[in-house]
Order: structure tokens, then sequence, then C-alpha cells
């Protein structure tokens, strides 16, 4: 057993061929944004639960995080993270959900809280709440933000609707009333066939990603010339996938990923992303090294943040 686990831990399949498909470049920097890192948890595992194959990171540093992102039409909060109450939450679940929580949501460790981090950024009334996805390290916020709608995928308002065991029942409720789906238009960007523009201009454009979860997304931004990041929620757990062109771990497949073979097509689509647009960072939801590389330690009285209003 010993040596079966880690045979299980770096597992990793060969990932589908994107197919072709015309890149449609991402805009020029057309509106003045600042975004903002707020580290809610996190937790330090092997690097091996992370990524197929070989890791290259002997740890996986775990950031379960939201931004914020401030836009001259207003402010829009991507993610939520974990839940403050996160174990108090998970006590309604049982059997394998219960399982599942405690090897992945539930071993985050409290760092910044996101009602008191919003509060301290002078963001007093979010646009809305975006998920890339709604497990409890994603959608665990929503409810210390009431009031203020809840943007997700069609799909993924439906999959918390039917009460699915992977969402939490305490963060579903929260939701129930303010969920709101993303109109997406049958318009490319990237290389993808979908999006919806948030603010009309470019600056903030959302994709459908649907494979981790049924209604899964990821949002491209643009805060300047020279810093333009793509969020792909949890596609990939560690940003070494797309250049190793390898998806998760088999444990971490098994544990989390609704649709294997989609997410698999999906982590394809963004190593082909990676081809069509190398300066483009691919940010993955919980690759905390990514984000110190991208907004720079989180080590002040304030969230850290980059670009300018």
């Amino acid at each position: 057993m010993k040596k079966l686990l880690p045979l299980l831990l770096t597992a990793c399949s060969t990932l589908p061929s994107a197919a072709p498909h015309t890149f449609v470049p991402l805009p020029e920097a057309v509106a003045p944004l600042e975004v903002c890192w707020i580290d809610t948890g996190g937790v330090s595992v092997p690097g091996g639960y992370g990524v197929g194959g070989s890791p290259e990171a002997k740890t996986w540093e775990v950031t379960s995080a939201a931004l914020v992102i401030r836009h001259p039409k207003g402010d829009l909060v991507l993610d939520t993270g974990i839940s403050t109450q996160a174990q108090e939450e998970s006590r309604e679940l049982g059997g394998w959900s219960a399982f599942v929580f405690g090897q992945t949501a539930g071993r985050n460790l409290p760092r910044r809280n996101l009602a008191d981090s919003l509060t301290a950024l002078g963001v007093t009334r979010p646009l809305a709440l975006l998920l890339s996805h709604a497990h409890a390290d994603h959608a665990g916020g929503v409810s210390a933000v009431p009031d203020v709608p809840v943007w997700l995928a069609a799909e993924e308002k439906a999959w918390v609707e039917a009460k699915t065991s992977a969402v939490l029942p305490a963060q579903a409720r929260a939701m129930t009333g303010r969920m709101v789906p993303i109109p997406f238009a049958e318009k490319p960007f990237a290389n993808y066939d979908a999006s919806f523009d948030v603010f009309g201009d470019g600056s903030v454009v959302v994709v459908p990603t649907f494979g981790h979860t049924p209604g899964s997304v990821a949002t491209f931004v643009t805060v300047s010339a020279t810093k333009r990041f793509v969020h792909v929620g949890d596609v990939i757990n560690l940003g070494e996938s797309i250049d190793r062109k390898v998806g998760k771990s088999w444990l971490m497949r098994t544990l989390t990923d609704e649709d294997d073979a989609a997410t698999k097509a999906q982590v394809a689509k963004l190593v082909q992303l990676r081809e069509a647009d190398p300066a483009l960072t691919i940010l993955a939801a919980h690759d905390r090294p990514a984000f110190l590389q991208l907004f720079g330690n989180d080590d002040g009285a304030l969230p850290p943040c980059i670009g300018a209003r």
C-alpha cells in the first residue's frame, strides 16, 4: 500500500489534442483596473497531490482566494474563498461527501477574512460575486457578502439547485434567490467559442470551461499592457500542468472533477492558449506561488493589489 499511494497520487493520463481554433487576440488595456488578492485560507501538501506525473513542485502551496476587480463601472468579486465557518457548515455532509470535503476544502487553514478585507479595501457594495464554480473553497464567502447577486453559469446554477452533495448545503442556501445565470454570447474570445464581456470593454471577459463542475468558468482580466491573466478556477491545480501538458493527479481528478474527460479537454485548451499567447498568465485558483508572483507578498495590513484605478 505504501508503494501504491504515490503512484495513485501522481498517475496521469494523456491529454487530448485541442481542436484547431482561430485565436481572437485579447484587447489592449482599455480601463484603469485594480485587482486585489484576498487569501482567505490555504494549506501545504505534497506536490504530487496537485499535478499528474512527476511534479516539479515538491509542495503544493494552496491558496483559497477571492479577487477584487475594481473597474470604473463598479467592483466585482471573483470567487469568495473558504468560509470562516466551513467546518461547522460541513457537519451537514455525510459519507463520501464528508470524506471529500475533509480531504480537499476542509484542509484549509484560515488566513484573511473576506468581509473584513473588503471593508479595508473600501468595497462597500460589489456589482456581483462571480463564481468560477460552486465548490466550498470558492463559494465559501457568499454568506459574508449578503444581498449581492451571485453570477455563475446556468449549468452551475442548476447543479446547485439540484442539491448536489458537492456543494455545502449552507452555501447553497446562501445563494438561493441570488443566483443570476451568466449571459454567454456566441462571440469567440481567445480560443473559446462563447464569452461574456462583463463591462463591455474587453477588460474582464468570462468564458465557459465546463468539466470540473457542470458550469465551471474562466475569467480573462486585462490589468495593463504588461499584466494580463486568465483565472481558470480548478481546471488545473498548478501552473506547471500547462508547461508539462498534464492534468491533475489521479487523486484530485477522482475527488473533485465531475467530468474527467471534459476537464482534460479544458486543460488541452489551456495548453493551446499558452501556445497562442505565451505572455498571458494562466492563473490556477489554488496555486499560491503563482498569486505571489503576480501580486507580490501578502504581508501588509491591506491585501496586495496590482494596477491602479
